[in-house]
């Protein structure tokens, strides 16, 4: 099982009225929670938006999505989300596409449209019926296709008809109002490809094929990959966060089309992002891979190596802590950014994946820094502390590690940083003691009310100064 966007996931029970949330909706969730929390000023709101992201975060760790989805809404409503009981009702639903990967021909997608969770208002009196008057209007950005229905019974199963759209990578945007009232809005993501089920059969075919050939290659190790993240996209047990699939069904049989003939298809000439998975000496690393624009072989950019935290994945940097926050600070500097899918229990060989990646992208090798949150702050600092002459700097967030015994970092900078709220601030605390005594240059960072999860977003503006700082130095 592919793991969540955010923290440990086991499968719940649904009942009739309440459906499971599974990892696609806790995404977009946090995304959207964590864009109005980065757009909110400091005061009072904020700092009770916080305390619902503590709330749930330890929902997380106790294994109730339910009570996640209800504390990130309640993050809103202190942010200055309506809060009366029709709008609250209205935040509890979600929309379960039966496939986000549908043929062209097919003409319509479907969808159910459900209960999240069970709000606090709820538990004297059972599962309410929807309030009177509610109207649920669905519709594509930027494409004349719409839909809508008056709520009277949950869950509903209806059809989006998709007359004529042709091949593409579309957002679907459902509202839930009354009358002019906008009560939800909310967005999620829909790829429409043609002649899919052809096309993933040869696709599959020459899957198979690549997995076995000798010597493995980034396309012949990624192409399988691939293969298995269009097939999850066809099928209701989806994918973990909004992907472009008609763009990655065109980009696996590019990969196909190069295996076959033995030649490369990734290298600096493909800017952009890439779900990939790299051979190194130390077995396969699955990662997620900005190539900034404007690379050539003769110009070494600097590498961002961004480990997240335990339950995570690739996809959580670029998608996830602040909406993916740490993507436009790379490109806006023409840096690669490399995000590798970590083990509960150990990351990847950083070094292997370094030479590795540098192998094929201009990859400036001495110019290479770390950050890692929460399991991954742990990641780095002992992938840093085994090999500080391979890193030009250490970001340490929402977490602490342990320091190789005689490990010569003294020309390493470290950036550690924790919130007053996280429960892994006496990690991080440790951490910097540690650093100071062996005399490491160390920044360090408490910030006020902020908790384990959004630390990240908080602390990034000033790791990327720190970054900068060292990599301008000879």
């Amino acid at each position: 099982m592919r793991r969540s966007l955010l923290l440990p996931f086991c499968l719940l029970f649904a009942t009739p009225l309440l459906a499971q949330i599974d990892r696609y909706e806790l995404g977009l969730r946090l995304r959207a929670s964590e864009r109005r929390l980065a757009a909110a000023p400091a005061g009072p709101p904020r700092s009770a938006a916080l305390v619902e992201f503590d709330r749930a975060v330890q929902a997380f760790f106790r294994l109730d999505l339910g009570g996640v989805a209800r504390a990130l809404d309640a993050a809103d409503r202190a942010l200055g989300a309506d809060a009366a009981p029709e709008a609250r009702f209205a935040a509890s639903l979600q929309l379960v596409a039966a496939r986000r990967l549908v043929d062209t021909a097919a003409g319509r997608a479907a969808f159910t449209l459900c209960r999240a969770y069970r709000d606090a208002a709820d538990d004297e009196r059972g599962e309410p019926s929807p309030p009177d008057g509610l109207t649920l209007r669905v519709d594509l950005v930027g494409r004349d296709v719409g839909w809508q229905q008056t709520i009277n019974t949950l869950p509903f199963a209806f059809e989006l008809p998709l007359p004529d759209l042709g091949a593409g990578d579309f957002t679907v945007r459902w509202r839930v109002c009354r009358g002019d009232q906008v009560l939800n809005d909310r967005t999620q993501g829909l790829s429409l490809s043609d002649e899919l089920e052809a096309r993933l059969g040869k696709i599959a075919a020459a899957a198979g094929a690549a997995a076995e050939t000798a010597p493995a290659s980034i396309e012949s190790r990624s192409l399988p990959h691939l293969w298995r993240t269009l097939r999850t996209m066809t099928k209701q047990r989806g994918e973990e966060t909004v992907l472009p699939g008609d763009h990655l069904l065109a980009e696996a049989e590019a990969l196909a089309t190069a295996v076959a003939a033995g030649t490369p298809l990734h290298g600096p000439a493909r800017s952009g992002q890439h779900w990939l998975v790299a051979p190194t000496t130390q077995g396969n690393v699955t990662l997620r891979l900005l190539v900034p624009e404007g690379t050539t072989t003769a110009e070494p950019r600097p590498l961002v190596l961004a480990l997240h935290g335990a339950g995570g994945s690739e996809n959580l940097f670029f998608d996830g802590y602040g909406d993916g926050a740490i993507v436009p600070l790379c490109a806006a500097r023409g840096w690669y950014l490399a995000a590798p899918r970590c083990g509960n229990l150990g990351g990847p060989d950083l070094p292997a994946l370094i030479d590795a990646l540098a192998a094929r992208w201009p990859i400036d090798t001495r110019r290479v820094v770390l950050v890692g949150h929460s399991m991954g702050a742990a990641l780095v600092v002992g992938s840093a502390s085994r090999a500080p002459s391979r890193f030009r700097a250490v970001a340490a967030l929402g977490g602490g590690g342990t320091l190789a015994r005689g490990a010569e970092l003294q020309q390493l900078p470290f950036f550690v940083a924790t919130g007053s709220r996280d429960f892994l601030a006496a990690g991080a605390r440790s951490l910097r003691d540690t650093l100071e005594r062996r005399g490491v240059p160390t920044t360090f960072r408490d910030y006020p009310d902020v908790e384990h999860l959004t630390v990240v977003q908080f602390a990034l503006p000033e790791v990327f100064a720190c970054f900068d700082q060292a990599l301008a130095k000879r």
